[in-house]
């Protein structure tokens, strides 16, 4: 029954704290075997080392992962975009909002400074261990500086106040004005700026520290999402707008906060670090403890439960509000059934890991025992001359010894295992291959049987080994890269304030995601077969001829779109990310203009040499002659009546655009008066420009 009223912060405090205790991170299996995969690929000792004996640990795990990253990165980091919005009717406003879309999403994900570390190890993440998670949020900071400037006159003045007075700033004070004495009209003055900036940001999240409910079937429908943030320090919490008061109330984090800190541990063994401290012993630089959750929770006891963002730092609860959304993405390499966490290509592996480490040992130990075997030997004869090798040495027997001088020293014969131990090990290769796709096509093959290979048979090894990892490619698109493009899109259109400009396929755009409207389905273009550039490429060379001779027939299968598009994806399929640097979008008109423009100038010119032509003379009758010379001079009328109206409608557009220009300028000159002397009210200063 609904209890029809709010719950009160200790209330909430408690439901989040039993909720969060209860997540899978903190089931022991799901971390052990996390530990065990990471410490394979690191090729860590299993624990079961022998003194003296061969330690060496086969890389089964590490194989498959670095054979799997580099197939992973050509698709999704490729120059191809892994996931498209598409419009559900044909509206031109929702086709405008598409396209937009799909050049937003596409560039915030793809093209930041952090981009490509992050998207790698995401993806690295989900080959290791069962899952890899990133994070995607709008951060909003502010950051305070100050300006100085010298020998300023009132032009420079104004110019420097219309220069800062960008969008990102937030505020603007003068903390220090003086005229200079020996230079009239000329003065140093001192601003103290502060901008702020909105910022779409994707972080990696480590395994250990991802909160999902327990067997939860998927992200959107899991009880609580979250994570731990352990990266957050005290002056980070004071730029985002927390009141100083409570931050300094928050508890640190502690050394052994991390429910997994053992998995840490391994991942940080290389560089002798297992906790992140404060390089700078500072308030500021603190590590505040935060765990950041999305949890469904019926907070204000109407009997519907509602997904709800909840920050909260021990017993402080910072952040509490509707939110419905989880901004994160998973990835499992395979899918698991009715599981919201899967398995890693590195779990098919483990187990023949072990067993290939235990057979490679013993084949090492057998080796040495063969090349180096043990000894029999009589008590006559004398240790110390025995144990010490040297060149030419002497190895005595007792002076009344009755033993045969060749029975002294008996070597004890080990039998080579290497033959049946290298069957073995081969044998779960093959057993490794069958799970991961991974064919060796010459392995186990004679000279006979390679004389009798052919490209078909490799090829077909070779289809079977791709088929494995573009389904892991498949399955990763359609899971956690779809959800971090739907995100993504979500995230800006419902916290991105105002528009921005990016620069796409060398061009600048502008984008209003706040004017979006429409909710589009969101399609895969990583299939069977996408994760090889070569394939796309001749995949789309014969569609390519097919339009061509469709187009030759006049068939109205084909237009200009559809060969712009074919011959789109043919120029990203080689690994060119530009297209517009070979062919004009034929739903671009201004590329279009430009184009006709130069041809219309080449037809001019050649229109002209034939009637330079034939001013010169011809062998023509003089009929046909004036005839032609009529027909190129009614041409020439035409191209050049043509050309001087898209001529005329850019002068006019030119005016237009003067005319906008100056009347915002002449707005801005009013606003900077005001500016100047809003500024000379609250520093107490007179300064020259001001409306009063």
């Amino acid at each position: 029954m609904p209890h029809n009223k709010q719950m009160t912060d200790s209330e909430l405090l408690s439901i989040v704290s039993n909720a969060e205790s209860n997540a899978v991170v903190y089931n022991g299996e799901f971390s052990r075997i996390n530990e065990r995969l990471l410490k394979d690929y690191l090729q860590e000792p299993y624990g079961d080392e022998v003194d003296d004996q061969s330690q060496v640990i086969s890389p089964d795990v590490q194989d498959v992962v670095e054979s799997d990253v580099p197939s992973l990165a050509r698709v999704f980091l490729g120059s191809a975009q892994p996931i498209v919005f598409e419009s559900n009717t044909l509206d031109e406003a929702e086709m405008q909002e598409v396209e937009e879309k799909n050049l937003y999403v596409n560039h915030l994900i793809m093209n930041q400074e952090w981009s490509y570390q992050t998207l790698f190890s995401w993806m690295k993440d989900a080959s290791i261990q069962k899952n890899g998670v990133v994070k995607y949020f709008m951060e909003d900071t502010r950051k305070t500086e100050e300006v100085k400037y010298k020998g300023l006159d009132q032009d420079e003045l104004d110019q420097v106040i219309l220069d800062l007075q960008r969008d990102d700033v937030k505020k603007i004070e003068i903390v220090g004005h003086k005229e200079d004495e020996q230079l009239p009209g000329k003065f140093d003055i001192t601003f103290k700026v502060t901008r702020g900036c909105q910022e779409f940001k994707v972080i990696g999240v480590p395994t250990e520290q991802f909160l999902i409910s327990k067997n939860a079937t998927s992200i959107e429908t899991a009880e609580l999402v979250g994570d731990k943030v352990e990266n957050k320090t005290r002056g980070q919490l004071v730029s985002e707008g927390f009141d100083r008061d409570i931050i300094n109330q928050l508890p640190k984090t502690s050394p052994d906060r991390s429910s997994n800190s053992t998995l840490q541990n391994i991942r940080n063994k290389d560089t002798g670090s297992t906790s992140s401290g404060e390089e700078v012993k500072e308030w500021s630089n603190e590590l505040v403890e935060l765990t950041d959750l999305y949890i469904m929770i019926d907070f204000d006891g109407d009997g519907v439960a509602e997904r709800r963002h909840i920050l909260k730092s021990g017993n402080h609860i910072l952040i509490n509000e509707p939110f419905d959304h989880e901004p994160y993405a998973s990835l499992s390499g395979i899918i698991m059934p009715h599981k919201a966490i899967g398995r890693s290509r590195a779990e098919l592996t483990q187990q023949t890991q072990k067993v290939k480490t235990a057979l490679i040992r013993s084949l090492q130990d057998n080796i040495y025992s063969v090349a180096r075997p043990r000894n029999v030997v009589h008590n006559d004869v004398n240790l110390d001359d025995y144990l010490k090798i040297r060149q030419n040495g002497a190895i005595r027997l007792k002076r009344d010894s009755q033993v045969n001088p060749t029975q002294a020293v008996v070597p004890l014969i080990v039998p080579p295992m290497m033959q049946p131990l290298l069957q073995t090990v081969q044998y779960w290769d093959q057993v490794s291959a069958k799970s991961t796709g991974q064919q060796l096509a010459s392995q186990g093959l004679d000279a006979d049987s390679i004389s009798k290979e052919t490209a078909t048979r490799f090829n077909g090894i070779e289809e079977k080994g791709d088929e494995k990892i573009e389904l892991v490619a498949r399955s990763m698109a359609e899971t956690g890269w779809r959800k971090l493009y739907q995100g993504t899109a979500w995230m800006v259109a419902h916290f991105q304030d105002s528009a921005t400009e990016i620069m796409v396929l060398g061009k600048q755009l502008t984008i209003d995601p706040t004017k979006w409207r429409h909710n589009h389905k969101v399609t895969s273009k990583v299939g069977l077969g996408a994760g090889s550039g070569q394939k796309l490429v001749e995949a789309m060379q014969g569609i390519l001829g097919v339009q061509q001779q469709l187009k030759m027939q006049g068939s109205p299968l084909v237009d200009e779109a559809k060969l712009f598009n074919s011959l789109s994806d043919l120029t990203k399929g080689l690994g060119f990310k530009q297209v517009d640097k070979f062919f004009n979008n034929p739903e671009r008109p201004e590329q279009l203009i430009i184009a006709e423009n130069e041809a219309l100038k080449a037809q001019l010119q050649q229109a002209m040499m034939a009637l330079e032509q034939l001013q010169q003379g011809n062998p023509l009758a003089e009929a046909e002659q004036v005839k032609a010379q009529s027909a190129l001079q009614q041409k020439i009328i035409t191209l050049q009546s043509d050309a001087a109206f898209k001529a005329a409608k850019l002068d006019e557009d030119k005016r237009q655009f003067n005319v906008s220009t100056a009347q915002k300028a002449n707005q801005d000159n009013k606003n900077l008066a005001f500016d100047l002397t809003k500024l000379e009210v609250d520093s107490g200063q007179d300064i020259p420009g001001s409306a009063v």
